[in-house]
């Protein structure tokens, strides 16, 4: 019988075993972290960008709240 319904996700735990490995995963995280928040914000002025080029009033002002909500969450970007 299975339990797990399609939308579950199986997910490992590493679990560090010195100070040294905690700390290389620590780094390892806030890169994966910054670099999708990046991501996210290029990607988010392309599509600003083209929400200017097509008149998109609307699609303007959804995407630069957006934009204005990722950059509050994220000092880093800025």
């Amino acid at each position: 019988m299975n339990h797990f319904n399609k939308e579950q996700k199986y997910e490992v735990i590493v679990i560090p075993t010195t100070l040294e490995e905690e700390m290389y995963e620590q780094v390892a995280e806030m890169v994966l972290h910054q670099s999708q928040a990046s991501f996210k914000k290029e990607q988010l002025m392309r599509q600003i960008d083209q929400s200017l080029i097509n008149n998109d009033k609307k699609l303007f002002m959804e995407l630069s709240k957006q934009y204005i909500t990722l950059l509050s969450q994220h000092s880093f970007l800025q």
